[in-house]
């Protein structure tokens, strides 16, 4: 009899919509709650150990879910606020850049997603590439039916955009 010792037993995923999006959220929930947060908390290896769960999770939620924009908009702009933690600047940028290419009905995602890879570069000393994407924040929501929130953003976006560097 052969056995299959660390292997993952991989489960079917439900084919009903309201389970799918129930199972996404809840891996969702999971990675942030059990990784993502709690490594704020701790340092060094501990931390390290967290972030790569918190990833490894969010992948996993792209992988089987990412026709769930709702879940997986969230996981792809949560991935790449991992990758910032772990100092992948240039990895958080392109995965944070692609959530408006891949989930361009998630429109809070891609603000989020857009300021923080400006904050990002903007923080690494890299205020040209920053300003690229405080540049596109302010094209696609400095409109007068913005929420207000989305005008906050836009407001800090353009207040990169006039400093120096």
């Amino acid at each position: 009899m052969l056995a299959l010792a660390g292997c993952k037993k991989i489960q079917p995923q439900p084919s009903d919509p309201a389970a799918r999006e129930h199972e996404a959220k809840a891996l969702f929930e999971r990675a942030a709650k059990e990784y993502h947060l709690p490594s704020a908390e701790v340092q060094g290896a501990e931390k390290q150990k967290l972030l790569a769960q918190a990833a490894a999770a969010y992948e996993e939620l792209l992988k089987n879910f990412g026709d769930e924009p709702a879940w997986a908009s969230q996981a792809m702009r949560s991935l790449g606020n991992v990758r910032a933690e772990q100092g992948r600047v240039d990895d958080a940028v392109m995965v944070l850049d692609q959530v408006a290419q891949k989930f361009p009905g998630q429109p809070w995602e891609i603000l989020q997603a857009w300021k923080t890879a400006g904050d990002v570069l903007w923080d690494a000393d890299r205020h040209d590439d920053a300003k690229a994407f405080y540049k596109k924040i302010a094209e696609r929501f400095d409109t007068a039916d913005s929420p207000a929130i989305y005008k906050t953003v836009v407001r800090g976006a353009r207040s990169r955009l006039g400093e120096g560097k």
